[in-house]
């Protein structure tokens, strides 16, 4: 069996180690390892960028074809005295030679040789090779050689000047001063590697950035109708916003309003596609979208209403300031439950209360694979409920009196509106942290009203609301039983989470307090508020997404009980009447407990839907 072929062990170009066992990849400069490669760079930066691939046996390597093809011509190498050629393993197909004198002076010095005396050596021998390739045809794998050889530009290296490439079909890419800078380019994208060449990244054209959409308005806020769309609506939040400041809606129209008029030049070029530019309509400038470009007409979209135009490109203009460029949009498409269409009477009804009448949202469900809502909404003063409206708009005049019908409609502020069961598919969770906690005004003769008195006579504490809240709190309970009864569908709340919970066949404003396995088993019920013992297995609902979150009942301390127990005939075992007796008290407050504490100067009997 032959024994393996050894290979002299080749000095390191940087620190003259022996046995270096890496190569640059373009000219076979050997080197210990990256460290070492580049410390050598300002020197050997001038011939090519350096890649390391794993160093082979000259007697494997490819390049001995060339050197074959070369040893034809030994009388003319061999003319130099005292040269010998020492081939490096390449992998670009071009051989590189050196002289021995070159390896014997690095190795005598104990340092690298300069690249520029490498270069002109290389050079020369390279030439000489040129001048004595014999005609005839050559192997497919000594082409790159002769070809790099005869026409040198077809294949520049990245340190040719830029002259050299002016006319390449093709050009390389700006020379890179370090590996470093080879990679972080690589890294970030400037550049990028085909077929073992760099080339320049293709920036990919430029398309205009998209609007996002701002927050939907939660159930129980007040809207406006913006537009009629076609089977669908857009509207706005038209509640005042954080801190009694104006909502975002009339803040953004008029920051538009003001930047438009400071604007007097139009485009001077064609908008691209989806690009943002002020739109004139009913001589005011908004913000609009281009949708299509053709034979000079626009067709944009006005983000901040629904509606849509066509009109000349050149009566548009730029949005200078970016902000309000990009500012989110507050608008919002919506189709209304159970309407699937407009008829021509719908839309001529819708016609008439676009940002004139307020609606409260009641419904809002979340609908797959769309940004549109499926929503509904009540009047805010004739309180009828828009669906129905709209429904009975739909019905020919012939099958019953539409008078009749949309008077049936009409609903007064403190009649039962349509509640409907809450969405598992679209259920967003809500968290007590969500919920608006109410205040007791700390005075003399406040008006309140008794909601929750268990324990007014063994612990001196009952639960009350404000008078004016009365109305709304009644309503809230009542809801509680709605959703609960007409929901079918159980559910397992987390911790912070708000839900609904039955106890003692009374639906309620809950939050879990305890949980074992998994499962809440005491709650905290808002609306009394009170804790609940434990309760196993008790029916749970999701917190209804058009249920109120506002909260109205606060526990006190009553300092004089005694004088409640007149409310009652004297009899505590009557307690349970307290609950919807009107008091006037005088209510201060205590460093040491921050507790509401009342003192009762006056009752009178009255009625409140107790829990």
């Amino acid at each position: 069996m032959a024994s393996k072929q050894m290979f002299a062990p080749a000095g390191c170009d940087a620190c003259n180690v022996e046995d270096a066992n890496f190569q640059c990849f373009t000219c076979g400069t050997y080197y210990c390892g990256v460290s070492c490669q580049m410390s050598h760079w300002p020197l050997h930066k001038d011939l090519c960028i350096p890649r390391l691939v794993m160093a082979t046996p000259p007697r494997e390597n490819s390049s001995l074809l060339t050197q074959n093809a070369l040893s034809t011509n030994a009388k003319t190498l061999s003319a130099a005295p005292n040269l010998v050629k020492i081939p490096k393993p390449v992998t670009n197909g071009v051989a590189m030679t050196k002289m021995l004198p070159d390896l014997q002076t690095r190795k005598d010095n104990n340092g690298p040789v300069t690249n520029g005396v490498a270069a002109k050596k290389t050079a020369l021998d390279v030439e000489t090779v040129k001048d004595n390739i014999p005609a005839g045809a050559v192997s497919n794998r000594e082409k790159p050689a002769i070809n790099a050889i005869k026409a040198p530009l077809q294949a520049p290296k990245p340190s040719q000047p830029a002259e050299a490439v002016a006319n390449n079909e093709n050009p390389a890419p700006k020379p890179l001063k370090t590996p470093l800078q080879v990679l972080n380019a690589l890294q970030s994208g400037e550049i990028s590697v085909v077929k073992g060449k760099i080339v320049p990244k293709i920036e990919p054209p430029r398309t205009p950035k998209p609007l996002q959409r701002g927050p939907f308005p939660a159930p129980g806020r007040h809207v406006k109708i913006s537009f009629v769309g076609k089977d669908m609506l857009y509207i706005y939040d038209s509640g005042l916003g954080p801190n009694g400041e104006p909502n975002s809606f009339e803040m953004l129209i008029s920051r538009t309003l003001d930047c438009a008029m400071h604007v007097t030049d139009c485009l001077s070029a064609p908008p691209v596609i989806e690009e943002i530019v002020f739109a004139p309509f009913e001589d005011d400038y908004y913000r609009s979208v281009v949708k299509s470009v053709q034979n000079g007409i626009a067709e944009v979209f006005f983000p901040d209403f629904g509606n849509s135009m066509k009109i000349e490109w050149k009566k548009l203009k730029e949005i200078p300031d970016e902000k309000l460029k990009y500012a989110e949009v507050v608008t919002h498409p919506v189709w209304i439950d159970n309407v699937k269409s407009f008829t021509p009477r719908v839309n001529e009804y819708l016609e008439t209360i676009v940002d004139l009448h307020e609606f409260v949202l009641t419904t809002v469900i979340d609908m797959p694979s769309t940004h549109i809502r499926m929503v509904d909404m009540r009047h805010s003063i004739q309180q009828y409920v828009l669906s129905e409206k709209l429904l009975a708009l739909q019905q020919p005049e012939s099958s019953l009196n539409l008078k009749t019908k949309l008077v049936a409609q009409l609903r007064q502020p403190n009649s039962a509106l349509k509640l409907v069961a809450t969405n598992p598919n679209t259920y967003k969770p809500v968290y007590y942290s969500e919920m608006i906690d109410t205040n007791i005004s700390v005075s003399k003769g406040v008006e309140l009203v008794v909601s929750y008195a268990l324990h007014a006579f063994n612990e001196n504490k009952i639960s009350v609301i404000n008078k004016s809240n009365q109305v709304a709190y009644e309503k809230t309970t009542k809801d509680c039983q709605t959703y609960g009864q007409i929901d079918p569908n159980p559910y397992n709340p987390q911790k912070q989470e708000v839900c609904l919970v039955k106890v003692k066949d009374i639906w309620h404003r809950a939050a879990p307090v305890n949980f074992k396995y998994g499962k809440p088993v005491q709650f905290y019920l808002l609306d009394l508020p009170a804790f609940t013992d434990e309760i196993k297995d008790a029916p749970v609902r999701r917190y209804p997404p058009g249920l109120t979150r506002h909260l109205f009942a606060v526990e006190s301390i009553v300092e004089n009980p005694e004088f409640l127990l007149q409310a009652i005939h004297g009899d505590e075992n009557k307690v349970e009447q307290l609950p919807g007796v009107t008091i006037r008290a005088n209510v201060y407050q205590t460093i040491e407990d921050d507790i509401i504490h009342l003192n009762v100067v006056s009752y009178e009997k009255g009625s409140l839907y107790a829990l």
